[in-house]
Protein backbone atom coordinates (compact mmCIF):
# COMPACT_ATOMS: atom_id res chain seq x y z
CA UNK A 1 0.00 0.00 0.00
CA UNK A 2 2.97 2.39 0.91
CA UNK A 3 4.51 1.52 -2.83
CA UNK A 4 1.23 2.52 -4.61
CA UNK A 5 1.14 5.72 -2.63
CA UNK A 6 4.15 6.89 -3.43
CA UNK A 7 3.53 5.57 -7.04
CA UNK A 8 0.76 8.25 -7.30
CA UNK A 9 2.85 10.96 -5.48
CA UNK A 10 5.37 10.48 -8.11
CA UNK A 11 2.78 10.60 -10.92
CA UNK A 12 0.85 13.99 -9.62
CA UNK A 13 4.24 15.47 -9.05
CA UNK A 14 5.28 14.79 -12.59
CA UNK A 15 1.66 15.69 -14.00
CA UNK A 16 2.13 19.07 -11.85
CA UNK A 17 5.37 20.15 -12.67
CA UNK A 18 5.40 20.75 -15.67
CA UNK A 19 1.89 22.87 -15.81
CA UNK A 20 3.82 24.77 -13.24
CA UNK A 21 7.11 25.33 -14.75
CA UNK A 22 5.11 26.73 -18.36
CA UNK A 23 2.65 28.68 -15.96
CA UNK A 24 5.58 30.64 -14.41
CA UNK A 25 7.75 31.09 -18.18
CA UNK A 26 4.27 32.74 -19.15
CA UNK A 27 4.16 34.98 -16.80
CA UNK A 28 7.45 35.68 -17.15
CA UNK A 29 7.51 36.41 -20.74
CA UNK A 30 4.21 38.67 -20.21
CA UNK A 31 6.64 40.56 -17.33
CA UNK A 32 8.97 41.21 -19.92
CA UNK A 33 7.68 42.78 -22.54
CA UNK A 34 9.34 46.55 -23.58
CA UNK A 35 8.95 49.21 -26.67
CA UNK A 36 11.51 47.73 -29.37
CA UNK A 37 12.23 50.40 -32.11
CA UNK A 38 12.41 49.37 -35.24
CA UNK A 39 16.23 48.23 -36.47
CA UNK A 40 17.77 49.61 -39.68
CA UNK A 41 17.26 46.20 -41.19
CA UNK A 42 13.76 46.61 -40.64
CA UNK A 43 13.54 50.32 -41.50
CA UNK A 44 15.31 49.51 -44.80
CA UNK A 45 13.03 46.88 -45.70
CA UNK A 46 9.98 49.18 -45.19
CA UNK A 47 11.58 51.65 -47.41
CA UNK A 48 12.18 48.90 -50.08
CA UNK A 49 8.79 47.52 -49.89
CA UNK A 50 6.72 51.20 -50.10
CA UNK A 51 8.70 52.32 -52.81
CA UNK A 52 8.60 49.10 -54.83
CA UNK A 53 4.87 50.16 -54.86
CA UNK A 54 5.37 53.87 -55.07
CA UNK A 55 7.91 53.58 -57.75
CA UNK A 56 5.77 50.32 -59.68
CA UNK A 57 6.22 50.74 -63.44
CA UNK A 58 3.37 52.53 -65.89
CA UNK A 59 2.62 52.76 -69.29
CA UNK A 60 5.42 54.36 -71.06
CA UNK A 61 5.36 57.89 -72.32
CA UNK A 62 5.45 57.47 -76.11
CA UNK A 63 4.15 60.95 -76.74
CA UNK A 64 3.42 64.32 -75.37
CA UNK A 65 0.88 64.05 -72.54
CA UNK A 66 -2.97 65.78 -73.05
CA UNK A 67 -4.70 66.89 -70.70
CA UNK A 68 -6.96 63.82 -71.03
CA UNK A 69 -4.59 61.44 -70.30
CA UNK A 70 -2.67 63.53 -67.14
CA UNK A 71 -6.33 63.15 -65.89
CA UNK A 72 -6.62 59.20 -67.19
CA UNK A 73 -2.92 58.59 -65.46
CA UNK A 74 -3.91 60.53 -62.54
CA UNK A 75 -7.01 57.90 -61.91
CA UNK A 76 -4.90 55.01 -62.53
CA UNK A 77 -1.81 55.81 -60.83
CA UNK A 78 -2.71 58.76 -58.16
CA UNK A 79 -2.13 57.52 -55.01
CA UNK A 80 -4.60 59.35 -52.88
CA UNK A 81 -7.17 57.46 -55.29
CA UNK A 82 -5.85 54.07 -55.01
CA UNK A 83 -6.52 54.54 -50.70
CA UNK A 84 -9.95 55.21 -51.37
CA UNK A 85 -10.17 51.88 -53.75
CA UNK A 86 -9.26 50.07 -51.02
CA UNK A 87 -10.50 51.21 -48.72
CA UNK A 88 -13.80 50.23 -50.59
CA UNK A 89 -12.23 46.55 -51.43
CA UNK A 90 -11.75 46.59 -47.36
CA UNK A 91 -15.47 47.83 -46.56
CA UNK A 92 -16.68 45.33 -49.43
CA UNK A 93 -15.06 42.23 -47.77
CA UNK A 94 -16.60 43.48 -44.79
CA UNK A 95 -19.84 43.05 -46.12
CA UNK A 96 -19.19 39.63 -46.89
CA UNK A 97 -17.92 38.70 -42.96
CA UNK A 98 -21.10 40.72 -41.81
CA UNK A 99 -23.19 38.11 -44.58
CA UNK A 100 -21.73 35.27 -42.20
CA UNK A 101 -23.12 36.57 -38.75
CA UNK A 102 -26.41 36.04 -39.69
CA UNK A 103 -25.58 31.97 -39.83
CA UNK A 104 -26.51 29.78 -36.93
CA UNK A 105 -23.19 28.78 -35.03
CA UNK A 106 -22.25 25.17 -35.85
CA UNK A 107 -19.93 24.10 -33.02
CA UNK A 108 -17.79 21.00 -33.57
CA UNK A 109 -15.50 19.75 -30.72
CA UNK A 110 -13.42 16.94 -29.22
CA UNK A 111 -11.32 16.61 -26.31
CA UNK A 112 -9.63 13.91 -23.72
CA UNK A 113 -10.02 14.19 -20.20
CA UNK A 114 -8.09 12.01 -17.69
CA UNK A 115 -7.47 11.79 -14.14
CA UNK A 116 -4.74 10.07 -11.68
CA UNK A 117 -7.66 8.18 -9.58
CA UNK A 118 -10.92 6.98 -9.93
CA UNK A 119 -14.07 9.24 -9.50
CA UNK A 120 -15.67 7.15 -6.73
CA UNK A 121 -18.19 8.02 -4.16
CA UNK A 122 -20.59 6.73 -1.57
CA UNK A 123 -24.57 7.03 -1.17
CA UNK A 124 -26.06 8.64 1.91
CA UNK A 125 -29.42 7.47 3.12
CA UNK A 126 -31.82 10.24 3.67
CA UNK A 127 -34.32 8.16 5.94
CA UNK A 128 -31.67 6.51 8.39
CA UNK A 129 -28.72 9.31 7.79
CA UNK A 130 -26.61 6.74 7.30
CA UNK A 131 -23.81 6.00 4.44
CA UNK A 132 -24.16 3.13 3.02
CA UNK A 133 -20.37 2.33 2.81
CA UNK A 134 -20.07 1.81 -0.66
CA UNK A 135 -18.13 3.78 -3.03
CA UNK A 136 -18.71 3.18 -6.58
CA UNK A 137 -18.03 5.00 -9.50
CA UNK A 138 -19.55 5.76 -13.16
CA UNK A 139 -16.58 7.35 -14.75
CA UNK A 140 -13.51 6.02 -17.01
CA UNK A 141 -10.34 7.45 -15.56
CA UNK A 142 -9.56 8.45 -18.93
CA UNK A 143 -11.97 9.35 -21.47
CA UNK A 144 -12.80 10.63 -25.49
CA UNK A 145 -15.63 13.30 -25.83
CA UNK A 146 -16.69 14.77 -28.96
CA UNK A 147 -20.01 17.12 -29.93
CA UNK A 148 -21.22 19.03 -32.81
CA UNK A 149 -23.78 21.82 -31.55
CA UNK A 150 -25.93 23.97 -33.56
CA UNK A 151 -27.27 27.48 -31.75
CA UNK A 152 -29.13 29.77 -33.39
CA UNK A 153 -30.11 33.35 -31.39
CA UNK A 154 -33.37 34.47 -33.24
CA UNK A 155 -32.58 37.81 -31.67
CA UNK A 156 -28.85 38.09 -32.48
CA UNK A 157 -30.04 36.74 -36.35
CA UNK A 158 -31.86 40.06 -36.36
CA UNK A 159 -29.24 42.20 -35.02
CA UNK A 160 -26.91 40.76 -37.60
CA UNK A 161 -29.42 41.23 -40.15
CA UNK A 162 -29.18 44.98 -39.32
CA UNK A 163 -25.48 45.33 -38.88
CA UNK A 164 -25.24 44.12 -42.67
CA UNK A 165 -27.39 46.05 -43.88
CA UNK A 166 -25.28 49.09 -42.37
CA UNK A 167 -22.08 47.45 -43.93
CA UNK A 168 -23.87 47.39 -47.27
CA UNK A 169 -24.34 51.15 -47.07
CA UNK A 170 -20.64 51.74 -45.64
CA UNK A 171 -19.67 49.82 -48.93
CA UNK A 172 -21.65 52.84 -50.96
CA UNK A 173 -20.26 55.40 -48.46
CA UNK A 174 -16.86 54.07 -49.67
CA UNK A 175 -17.70 54.70 -53.17
CA UNK A 176 -18.59 58.02 -52.59
CA UNK A 177 -15.50 59.17 -51.34
CA UNK A 178 -13.78 57.79 -53.50
CA UNK A 179 -16.00 59.74 -56.38
CA UNK A 180 -15.04 62.88 -54.02
CA UNK A 181 -11.14 62.22 -54.10
CA UNK A 182 -11.17 61.67 -58.13
CA UNK A 183 -13.39 65.00 -58.54
CA UNK A 184 -10.97 66.78 -56.66
CA UNK A 185 -8.02 65.00 -58.43
CA UNK A 186 -9.25 66.39 -61.70
CA UNK A 187 -9.78 69.43 -60.57
CA UNK A 188 -5.87 69.88 -59.25
CA UNK A 189 -4.64 68.29 -62.79
CA UNK A 190 -6.84 70.38 -64.72
CA UNK A 191 -4.98 73.36 -62.50
CA UNK A 192 -1.96 71.62 -62.77
CA UNK A 193 -2.10 71.59 -66.54
CA UNK A 194 -2.74 74.52 -67.43
CA UNK A 195 -0.29 76.28 -65.49
CA UNK A 196 2.35 73.59 -66.90
CA UNK A 197 1.49 74.81 -70.69
CA UNK A 198 2.03 78.65 -68.92
CA UNK A 199 5.45 77.34 -68.21
CA UNK A 200 6.34 75.42 -71.57
CA UNK A 201 5.11 78.69 -73.17
CA UNK A 202 6.67 81.23 -71.69
CA UNK A 203 10.18 79.37 -69.93
CA UNK A 204 11.55 79.61 -73.72
CA UNK A 205 10.79 82.87 -73.90
CA UNK A 206 12.45 84.31 -70.64
CA UNK A 207 16.07 83.18 -71.57
CA UNK A 208 17.07 85.07 -74.20
CA UNK A 209 15.05 87.97 -72.49
CA UNK A 210 17.45 86.85 -69.27
CA UNK A 211 20.57 86.80 -71.11
CA UNK A 212 20.01 90.50 -72.78
CA UNK A 213 18.85 92.42 -69.40
CA UNK A 214 21.80 90.84 -68.13
CA UNK A 215 24.41 92.32 -70.91
CA UNK A 216 22.51 95.68 -70.60
CA UNK A 217 23.32 95.15 -67.14
CA UNK A 218 27.07 94.61 -67.70
CA UNK A 219 26.73 97.56 -70.11
CA UNK A 220 25.36 100.34 -67.44
CA UNK A 221 28.18 99.37 -65.02
CA UNK A 222 30.64 99.86 -67.75
CA UNK A 223 29.03 103.58 -68.80
CA UNK A 224 29.07 104.18 -65.41
CA UNK A 225 32.97 103.24 -64.44
CA UNK A 226 33.56 105.62 -67.13
CA UNK A 227 31.64 108.15 -66.44
CA UNK A 228 29.57 108.62 -69.63
CA UNK A 229 26.62 109.60 -67.90
CA UNK A 230 25.61 111.47 -64.86
CA UNK A 231 26.06 109.52 -61.94
CA UNK A 232 22.32 109.45 -61.23
CA UNK A 233 20.89 108.71 -64.56
CA UNK A 234 23.40 105.67 -64.54
CA UNK A 235 22.21 104.80 -61.04
CA UNK A 236 18.55 104.81 -62.19
CA UNK A 237 19.07 103.01 -65.47
CA UNK A 238 20.95 100.17 -63.70
CA UNK A 239 18.82 99.70 -60.73
CA UNK A 240 15.79 99.79 -63.97
CA UNK A 241 17.36 96.55 -64.98
CA UNK A 242 18.08 94.88 -61.77
CA UNK A 243 14.45 95.81 -61.56
CA UNK A 244 13.43 94.06 -64.42
CA UNK A 245 15.76 91.09 -63.86
CA UNK A 246 14.44 90.46 -60.16
CA UNK A 247 11.22 89.99 -61.98
CA UNK A 248 12.24 87.98 -64.42
CA UNK A 249 13.47 85.70 -61.57
CA UNK A 250 10.15 85.52 -59.83
CA UNK A 251 8.55 85.10 -62.69
CA UNK A 252 10.69 81.71 -63.25
CA UNK A 253 10.04 80.52 -59.84
CA UNK A 254 6.82 80.78 -60.03
CA UNK A 255 6.62 78.18 -63.28
CA UNK A 256 9.46 75.92 -62.41
CA UNK A 257 7.67 73.99 -60.25
CA UNK A 258 4.50 73.34 -62.06
CA UNK A 259 5.16 70.64 -64.16
CA UNK A 260 6.48 68.51 -61.29
CA UNK A 261 3.24 69.16 -59.79
CA UNK A 262 1.61 67.41 -62.74
CA UNK A 263 3.93 64.92 -62.88
CA UNK A 264 3.02 64.24 -58.98
CA UNK A 265 -0.70 63.95 -59.41
CA UNK A 266 -0.43 61.43 -62.86
CA UNK A 267 1.59 59.27 -60.10
CA UNK A 268 5.31 59.51 -62.33
CA UNK A 269 8.26 59.15 -60.04
CA UNK A 270 9.49 63.00 -59.30
CA UNK A 271 12.16 63.61 -61.84
CA UNK A 272 11.16 61.88 -64.43
CA UNK A 273 11.11 64.12 -67.92
CA UNK A 274 8.16 64.28 -69.71
CA UNK A 275 6.35 66.50 -72.24
CA UNK A 276 3.06 68.00 -72.54
CA UNK A 277 0.90 68.57 -75.52
CA UNK A 278 0.49 72.17 -75.68
CA UNK A 279 -3.05 73.12 -76.91
CA UNK A 280 -3.31 75.51 -80.46
CA UNK A 281 -2.59 79.23 -79.58
CA UNK A 282 -6.47 79.99 -80.49
CA UNK A 283 -7.73 77.66 -77.43
CA UNK A 284 -5.34 79.88 -75.32
CA UNK A 285 -7.31 82.93 -76.50
CA UNK A 286 -10.49 81.03 -75.66
CA UNK A 287 -11.93 80.92 -72.24
CA UNK A 288 -13.97 77.75 -71.80
CA UNK A 289 -18.25 77.93 -71.52
CA UNK A 290 -20.51 77.15 -69.14
CA UNK A 291 -23.57 76.97 -70.60
CA UNK A 292 -25.60 75.70 -67.89
CA UNK A 293 -27.70 77.56 -65.68
CA UNK A 294 -27.55 78.37 -61.94
CA UNK A 295 -30.70 76.89 -61.45
CA UNK A 296 -29.64 73.25 -63.34
CA UNK A 297 -26.34 73.20 -61.49
CA UNK A 298 -28.01 73.53 -57.81
CA UNK A 299 -30.38 70.89 -58.81
CA UNK A 300 -27.93 68.57 -60.33
CA UNK A 301 -25.68 69.00 -57.68
CA UNK A 302 -28.22 68.49 -54.50
CA UNK A 303 -28.97 64.84 -56.77
CA UNK A 304 -25.23 64.02 -57.11
CA UNK A 305 -22.74 65.47 -54.65
CA UNK A 306 -20.79 62.45 -52.95
CA UNK A 307 -21.37 64.37 -49.34
CA UNK A 308 -24.80 64.31 -49.63
CA UNK A 309 -25.22 61.15 -50.77
CA UNK A 310 -22.92 59.79 -48.14
CA UNK A 311 -25.40 61.71 -45.68
CA UNK A 312 -27.95 60.03 -47.44
CA UNK A 313 -26.34 56.85 -46.23
CA UNK A 314 -25.27 57.51 -43.44
CA UNK A 315 -29.27 58.79 -42.75
CA UNK A 316 -30.18 54.79 -43.75
CA UNK A 317 -27.30 53.53 -41.31
CA UNK A 318 -28.91 55.40 -38.30
CA UNK A 319 -32.06 54.22 -39.19
CA UNK A 320 -30.99 50.76 -38.73
CA UNK A 321 -29.27 51.72 -35.42
CA UNK A 322 -32.75 52.73 -34.20
CA UNK A 323 -34.02 49.11 -34.97
CA UNK A 324 -31.02 47.51 -33.64
CA UNK A 325 -31.56 49.22 -30.30
CA UNK A 326 -34.91 48.08 -30.24
CA UNK A 327 -34.50 44.91 -31.02
CA UNK A 328 -31.85 44.67 -28.03
CA UNK A 329 -35.32 45.62 -25.44
CA UNK A 330 -36.98 42.54 -26.86
CA UNK A 331 -36.46 39.00 -25.25
CA UNK A 332 -33.74 36.75 -26.68
CA UNK A 333 -35.11 32.81 -27.83
CA UNK A 334 -32.29 30.31 -28.43
CA UNK A 335 -32.83 27.30 -30.22
CA UNK A 336 -29.97 24.92 -29.57
CA UNK A 337 -29.48 21.18 -31.02
CA UNK A 338 -26.58 18.81 -30.55
CA UNK A 339 -25.18 15.37 -31.11
CA UNK A 340 -23.08 14.16 -28.47
CA UNK A 341 -20.36 11.21 -28.29
CA UNK A 342 -18.19 10.34 -24.40
CA UNK A 343 -16.38 7.04 -24.29
CA UNK A 344 -17.35 6.50 -20.69
CA UNK A 345 -17.75 2.92 -20.69
CA UNK A 346 -20.24 3.19 -17.67
CA UNK A 347 -22.76 5.16 -20.21
CA UNK A 348 -25.84 3.18 -21.41
CA UNK A 349 -25.64 5.05 -24.56
CA UNK A 350 -22.43 6.46 -25.43
CA UNK A 351 -23.75 8.29 -28.74
CA UNK A 352 -26.69 10.51 -28.36
CA UNK A 353 -28.91 13.99 -29.77
CA UNK A 354 -30.23 16.75 -27.20
CA UNK A 355 -32.36 19.53 -28.63
CA UNK A 356 -34.29 22.13 -26.40
CA UNK A 357 -34.85 25.61 -26.89
CA UNK A 358 -34.70 28.93 -23.79
CA UNK A 359 -36.11 32.62 -23.55
CA UNK A 360 -34.38 34.82 -21.66
CA UNK A 361 -35.48 38.65 -21.16
CA UNK A 362 -33.72 41.58 -19.56
CA UNK A 363 -36.55 43.26 -17.44
CA UNK A 364 -34.52 45.84 -16.81
CA UNK A 365 -34.75 46.68 -20.56
CA UNK A 366 -38.18 48.05 -19.85
CA UNK A 367 -37.06 50.45 -17.65
CA UNK A 368 -34.50 51.79 -20.64
CA UNK A 369 -36.78 51.42 -23.17
CA UNK A 370 -37.85 55.11 -23.44
CA UNK A 371 -34.37 56.36 -22.87
CA UNK A 372 -32.97 54.15 -25.70
CA UNK A 373 -35.76 55.55 -28.26
CA UNK A 374 -35.36 58.73 -27.68
CA UNK A 375 -31.77 58.58 -27.69
CA UNK A 376 -32.42 56.47 -31.36
CA UNK A 377 -34.25 59.21 -32.43
CA UNK A 378 -32.20 62.20 -31.94
CA UNK A 379 -28.88 60.22 -33.53
CA UNK A 380 -31.39 60.36 -36.83
CA UNK A 381 -32.88 64.12 -36.47
CA UNK A 382 -28.92 64.56 -35.93
CA UNK A 383 -28.06 62.79 -39.53
CA UNK A 384 -31.28 64.45 -41.18
CA UNK A 385 -30.42 68.20 -39.81
CA UNK A 386 -26.76 67.85 -40.69
CA UNK A 387 -27.58 66.74 -44.48
CA UNK A 388 -29.81 70.06 -44.96
CA UNK A 389 -27.01 72.01 -43.42
CA UNK A 390 -25.00 70.23 -46.08
CA UNK A 391 -27.37 70.87 -49.19
CA UNK A 392 -27.38 74.67 -48.10
CA UNK A 393 -23.94 74.53 -48.42
CA UNK A 394 -23.73 72.96 -51.56
CA UNK A 395 -26.28 75.17 -53.00
CA UNK A 396 -23.83 78.27 -51.79
CA UNK A 397 -20.97 76.32 -53.29
CA UNK A 398 -22.13 76.16 -56.61
CA UNK A 399 -24.07 79.75 -56.39
CA UNK A 400 -20.03 80.99 -55.51
CA UNK A 401 -17.89 78.77 -58.19
CA UNK A 402 -20.22 80.32 -60.69
CA UNK A 403 -20.01 83.86 -60.14
CA UNK A 404 -16.20 83.41 -59.67
CA UNK A 405 -16.50 81.56 -62.93
CA UNK A 406 -17.97 84.98 -64.18
CA UNK A 407 -15.73 87.09 -62.64
CA UNK A 408 -12.49 85.43 -63.74
CA UNK A 409 -13.94 85.25 -67.15
CA UNK A 410 -14.45 89.21 -67.67
CA UNK A 411 -10.95 89.24 -66.09
CA UNK A 412 -9.80 87.03 -68.45
CA UNK A 413 -11.12 89.25 -71.66
CA UNK A 414 -9.14 91.78 -69.72
CA UNK A 415 -6.01 90.49 -69.52
CA UNK A 416 -5.91 89.31 -72.92
CA UNK A 417 -6.70 92.42 -74.50
CA UNK A 418 -3.89 94.06 -72.59
CA UNK A 419 -1.38 91.44 -73.61
CA UNK A 420 -2.13 92.34 -76.86
CA UNK A 421 -1.77 95.69 -76.39
CA UNK A 422 1.51 94.94 -75.05
CA UNK A 423 2.42 92.76 -77.67
CA UNK A 424 1.64 95.44 -80.07
CA UNK A 425 3.59 97.77 -78.21
CA UNK A 426 6.73 95.99 -78.41
CA UNK A 427 6.69 95.91 -81.92
CA UNK A 428 6.65 99.14 -81.56
CA UNK A 429 9.16 99.66 -79.45
CA UNK A 430 11.40 96.97 -81.55
CA UNK A 431 10.69 99.12 -84.58
CA UNK A 432 12.10 102.34 -83.17
CA UNK A 433 14.99 100.70 -81.20
CA UNK A 434 16.80 99.45 -84.33
CA UNK A 435 16.02 102.96 -86.18
CA UNK A 436 18.04 104.34 -83.17
CA UNK A 437 15.20 106.49 -81.85
CA UNK A 438 15.10 104.79 -78.64
CA UNK A 439 17.38 103.03 -76.10
CA UNK A 440 17.64 99.73 -76.05
CA UNK A 441 16.37 100.08 -72.20
CA UNK A 442 13.06 100.87 -73.63
CA UNK A 443 13.26 97.96 -75.84
CA UNK A 444 13.61 95.88 -72.97
CA UNK A 445 11.41 97.27 -71.08
CA UNK A 446 8.92 96.37 -73.78
CA UNK A 447 9.52 92.78 -73.98
CA UNK A 448 9.47 92.06 -69.99
CA UNK A 449 6.29 93.84 -70.32
CA UNK A 450 5.04 91.81 -73.72
CA UNK A 451 6.28 88.93 -71.70
CA UNK A 452 4.58 89.47 -68.40
CA UNK A 453 1.15 90.48 -69.43
CA UNK A 454 1.43 87.29 -71.82
CA UNK A 455 2.38 85.25 -68.55
CA UNK A 456 -0.88 87.39 -66.60
CA UNK A 457 -2.85 86.07 -69.25
CA UNK A 458 -1.96 82.43 -69.02
CA UNK A 459 -2.02 82.39 -65.77
CA UNK A 460 -5.67 84.41 -65.28
CA UNK A 461 -6.89 81.39 -68.10
CA UNK A 462 -5.11 78.70 -65.53
CA UNK A 463 -7.50 80.34 -63.00
CA UNK A 464 -10.34 80.55 -65.20
CA UNK A 465 -10.14 76.58 -65.75
CA UNK A 466 -9.72 75.86 -62.24
CA UNK A 467 -12.76 77.41 -61.74
CA UNK A 468 -14.64 75.96 -64.26
CA UNK A 469 -13.30 72.47 -62.69
CA UNK A 470 -14.26 74.18 -59.12
CA UNK A 471 -18.01 74.22 -60.51
CA UNK A 472 -17.99 71.38 -62.16
CA UNK A 473 -16.96 69.94 -58.30
CA UNK A 474 -19.20 71.87 -56.57
CA UNK A 475 -22.01 70.03 -58.74
CA UNK A 476 -20.77 66.47 -58.48
CA UNK A 477 -19.93 65.91 -61.63
CA UNK A 478 -18.02 62.48 -62.52
CA UNK A 479 -15.68 62.47 -65.17
CA UNK A 480 -15.75 58.86 -66.47
CA UNK A 481 -18.95 56.79 -67.15
CA UNK A 482 -20.35 54.02 -64.12
CA UNK A 483 -19.15 51.66 -66.14
CA UNK A 484 -16.64 50.90 -68.31
CA UNK A 485 -15.43 48.12 -70.79
CA UNK A 486 -12.01 48.12 -69.97
CA UNK A 487 -9.42 50.30 -67.26
CA UNK A 488 -6.53 50.32 -69.52
CA UNK A 489 -4.59 53.56 -70.32
CA UNK A 490 -6.25 54.44 -73.40
CA UNK A 491 -9.80 53.25 -72.75
CA UNK A 492 -9.70 55.54 -69.67
CA UNK A 493 -8.21 58.67 -72.06
CA UNK A 494 -11.64 57.91 -74.13
CA UNK A 495 -13.65 58.13 -71.33
CA UNK A 496 -12.49 60.99 -69.77
CA UNK A 497 -12.98 63.02 -72.66
CA UNK A 498 -15.97 61.84 -73.43
CA UNK A 499 -17.29 62.87 -69.55
CA UNK A 500 -15.87 66.24 -69.68
CA UNK A 501 -17.28 67.18 -73.00
CA UNK A 502 -21.10 66.25 -72.76
CA UNK A 503 -21.04 67.28 -68.71
CA UNK A 504 -22.89 69.96 -69.41
CA UNK A 505 -25.73 68.45 -71.48
CA UNK A 506 -26.34 65.85 -68.67
CA UNK A 507 -26.71 69.14 -66.30
CA UNK A 508 -29.13 70.74 -68.41
CA UNK A 509 -31.01 67.35 -68.70
CA UNK A 510 -31.82 67.85 -65.27
CA UNK A 511 -34.14 70.72 -65.80
CA UNK A 512 -36.00 69.18 -68.77
CA UNK A 513 -36.61 65.89 -66.82
CA UNK A 514 -37.89 68.55 -64.18
CA UNK A 515 -40.54 70.36 -66.73
CA UNK A 516 -41.25 67.18 -67.39
CA UNK A 517 -42.17 66.00 -63.63
CA UNK A 518 -44.12 69.79 -63.15
CA UNK A 519 -45.99 68.70 -65.94
CA UNK A 520 -46.72 65.09 -64.97
CA UNK A 521 -48.08 66.26 -61.77
CA UNK A 522 -50.15 69.47 -63.14
CA UNK A 523 -52.12 66.44 -65.14
CA UNK A 524 -52.41 64.20 -62.28
CA UNK A 525 -54.05 67.06 -60.21
CA UNK A 526 -56.14 68.04 -63.00
CA UNK A 527 -59.25 66.01 -63.88
CA UNK A 528 -60.35 65.01 -66.68
CA UNK A 529 -64.12 66.92 -67.67
CA UNK A 530 -66.97 64.30 -66.73
CA UNK A 531 -68.51 62.58 -69.52
CA UNK A 532 -72.53 62.03 -69.53
CA UNK A 533 -73.87 58.55 -70.35
CA UNK A 534 -75.37 58.79 -74.20
CA UNK A 535 -79.61 59.36 -74.15
CA UNK A 536 -81.24 56.77 -73.98
CA UNK A 537 -84.69 56.14 -75.45
CA UNK A 538 -86.08 55.69 -71.26
CA UNK A 539 -86.85 59.15 -69.79
CA UNK A 540 -84.83 58.53 -66.86
CA UNK A 541 -81.07 59.80 -67.27
CA UNK A 542 -78.31 57.27 -65.94
CA UNK A 543 -75.79 59.63 -63.91
CA UNK A 544 -72.69 60.99 -65.34
CA UNK A 545 -69.81 58.69 -65.25
CA UNK A 546 -66.78 59.75 -62.37
CA UNK A 547 -63.61 61.14 -63.78
CA UNK A 548 -61.23 58.61 -65.11
CA UNK A 549 -57.74 58.99 -63.32
CA UNK A 550 -55.57 60.78 -65.29
CA UNK A 551 -52.86 58.70 -67.35
CA UNK A 552 -49.30 59.05 -65.69
CA UNK A 553 -46.69 59.46 -68.65
CA UNK A 554 -43.40 57.73 -67.67
CA UNK A 555 -40.71 59.72 -69.47
CA UNK A 556 -39.31 61.58 -67.03
CA UNK A 557 -38.90 57.91 -65.61
CA UNK A 558 -37.02 56.69 -68.78
CA UNK A 559 -34.94 60.07 -68.44
CA UNK A 560 -33.91 58.95 -64.85
CA UNK A 561 -32.33 55.21 -66.14
CA UNK A 562 -29.33 57.26 -67.75
CA UNK A 563 -28.44 58.23 -64.27
CA UNK A 564 -29.23 55.80 -61.39
CA UNK A 565 -27.91 58.17 -58.77
CA UNK A 566 -31.04 60.57 -59.66
CA UNK A 567 -34.04 58.61 -59.10
CA UNK A 568 -33.52 57.74 -54.66
CA UNK A 569 -34.57 61.44 -53.73
CA UNK A 570 -35.19 63.01 -57.04
CA UNK A 571 -39.00 63.73 -56.31
CA UNK A 572 -38.26 64.61 -52.99
CA UNK A 573 -35.56 67.18 -54.59
CA UNK A 574 -37.48 68.68 -57.55
CA UNK A 575 -40.21 69.53 -54.90
CA UNK A 576 -37.97 71.92 -52.80
CA UNK A 577 -35.80 73.39 -56.09
CA UNK A 578 -38.27 76.17 -56.23
CA UNK A 579 -37.88 77.56 -52.66
CA UNK A 580 -33.83 77.63 -53.51
CA UNK A 581 -33.58 78.90 -56.41
CA UNK A 582 -30.93 81.81 -56.42
CA UNK A 583 -31.16 84.86 -59.05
Amino acid sequence: MKTSTAQLRRRLLSSVVPVAVLTASLLAAGCAVKPEPLTAEENLARVRKDLSVVLAPQEPLTKAVSMDEAMARAIKYNLDERVKVMEMAVATDQLELSRYDMLPRVVAAAGYVGRNNDAGSESLNLATGRRTGESTTATDRNRRTGDLAFTWNVLDFGVSYLRARQSANLVLIADERRRRVVQGIMQDVRTAYWRAVAAERLLKRLEPVEKRVEGARRDARTLEALRVQAPLQALNYTRTLVETLRQLQSLRRELVAAKSQLGALMGLPPGEPFEIELPPASVMKTPPKLDVGVEALETYALLNRPELLEESYNERISADETWRSLLKLLPGIDVNAALRYDSNSFLLNQRWADYGARISWNLINLVSAPATKSYAEAQEELVAFRRQALSMAVLSQVHVAVLQFRELKQEFALTAEQADLDTRIRSQYTNVGEAGQVGELGVIQSEVMALLSDLRRDLVLADLHNAYARVMVSAGVDPLPETMAADDLPSLTQAVGKGLSSWQERANSVLRVKDLMAKDAAKAEKPEPAKAEPVKPEPAKAAPMAAAPADASTPFVLAFSENPAMEPSAAAVFAAVPALEVK
